[in-house]
């Protein structure tokens, strides 16, 4: 695995030329600035610190004028006019005895970064040059012998010191570009699975007569845990809303499960046994991944409105009626999966014409105040429907374009009254079922 510093050199790419300038000439002014106020410090050239401050300048400029990426090709220019700026410096600040030789570091370390060895050979010349600059402005050599032979050292010292930062910053690259390809694979993995999570959600209403569903789930990552689902039975309809612990793929592959063990259930009268059939799936088969999940489920019978439901730890469902009130249908109950040997029990309630039932996740608490308070004003949006597609866009709309904390999830499940929107207009009956994928 590769280590901190080549992760740091491959994300020089990254920086703008204005960037890479903006330390250099912070250095550079300091240097300057040092020079004319500190008497211990030597002014050998006051026309080569003037004029390596002018290159510094021009490079400035340009560094902005390179700013933009699809110029950033151009940011060698700056460097190479870093490079003749120190060579004026050390010029004008004493020469082989100047305290700033160390700031040709900075271009060196920014050539040898890019990608490809010949700017090696550029960092290498550059040192060179730089070294070379009193010697282009008069010097002789024989006055400076030990300039020559600092440059010389200083040059091999530079080029395996460019070498080494290039040779590092080729194998960040090709981690990080091994790593893309891996993070893009494993995107595209998970797009896949949000995909599927959507197909496994209720496509259409279901077909009732005198009845109306309509569903919705925003997930806070590309893939939940909670779901909703509903399915024809004998006479009637079973429905379900689990909200699985956790979020992510592993949570939404535990989400499908239990919705798979639930309809596998569906024979069955009593909506214990689902419930039943879910813990031992997680108790067992799913016992190393400590999944629990709570759920309401439930068994509408067509002919007269009765359903029978069992609570697994959830306790965010409301029988909402026609004559405007609503209570909570709460739960004592455990979580399926938390606890092996754990019972639950069948509850009645009778659907009036114009009654409806609402299930929802603690994600659409989250929409408000996150407490149990919420619930107030869940249910006077329900109160507020004149269908069940009413409630579940209301929810819908206050989650849908947020960064959403938790699943979103609501169900609402509705006997048509003769004295509402559906009644007058049957085609409002068929509802739609609601799924989303957050962006965020």
């Amino acid at each position: 695995m590769t280590s901190g510093p080549p992760r740091v050199l491959a994300g020089l790419d990254d920086l703008s030329p204005f960037s890479k300038q903006l330390p250099f000439v912070v250095f550079y002014l300091a240097a300057a600035a040092m020079s004319a106020v500190i008497p211990s410090l030597v002014v050998s050239s006051v026309p080569s610190l003037v004029a390596g401050l002018c290159v510094v300048g021009a490079a400035t400029v340009l560094a902005i004028v390179f700013r933009p990426p699809k110029l950033a090709r151009f940011g060698t220019i700056v460097l190479a006019l870093d490079v003749v700026a120190v060579g004026l410096l050390r010029h004008g600040t004493g020469e082989s005895h100047s305290v700033f030789s160390s700031l040709l570091l900075l271009p060196v370390l920014w050539f040898a970064a890019l990608q490809g060895r010949r700017y090696v050979l550029y960092a290498v010349f550059g040192v060179a040059l730089s070294t070379s600059v009193p010697f282009l402005l008069g010097a002789r050599v024989a006055d400076n012998p030990n300039e020559l032979a600092r440059g010389l050292i200083t040059a091999g010292v530079y080029a395996v010191a460019a070498l080494v930062i290039n040779q590092l910053a080729a194998r960040a690259r090709r981690h990080l570009g091994s790593v893309s390809r891996k993070a893009a694979k494993a995107s595209e993995e998970l797009a896949r699975a949000a995909q599927i999570q959507r197909f496994l959600l209720p496509k259409q209403s279901a077909i009732l007569e005198g009845y109306e569903t309509a569903g919705a789930c925003i997930p806070s990552k590309a893939v939940g845990g909670d779901f909703f689902d509903w399915y024809a039975i004998d006479g009637g309809l079973g429905f379900t809303l689990g909200d699985v612990m956790g979020k992510g793929a592993g949570a939404g592959m535990i989400a499908a499960t239990t919705r798979a063990v639930i309809r596998s259930a569906r024979n069955s009268e009593d909506p214990v046994r689902a419930l039943m059939l879910t813990s031992d799936c997680l108790a067992t088969e799913l016992s190393e991944a400590a999944a629990f999940a709570t759920l309401f489920h439930a068994r509408l019978r067509a002919e007269d409105g009765r359903v029978l439901f069992s609570d697994a730890g959830h306790g965010l469902s409301l029988l909402v009626r026609a004559g405007g009130t609503w209570e909570r249908l709460g739960s004592g109950e455990m979580p399926v999966g938390l606890m092996p040997d754990a019972t639950w029990t069948s509850r009645e309630i009778t659907l009036a014409p114009g009654d409806m039932i609402v299930s929802f996740s603690d994600g659409v608490l989250d929409l408000y105040d996150g407490t149990l308070a919420a619930i107030d004003e869940v249910a006077a949006l329900a109160l507020n429907a004149d269908r069940a597609q009413d409630i579940v866009d209301a929810v819908h709309q206050m989650a849908s374009g947020n960064s959403n904390p938790d699943d979103v999830t609501v169900l609402a499940v509705r006997r048509s009254g003769l004295d509402t929107a559906v009644a007058r207009d049957p085609g409002l009956g068929n509802g739609r079922a609601l799924s989303s994928a957050s962006t965020a």
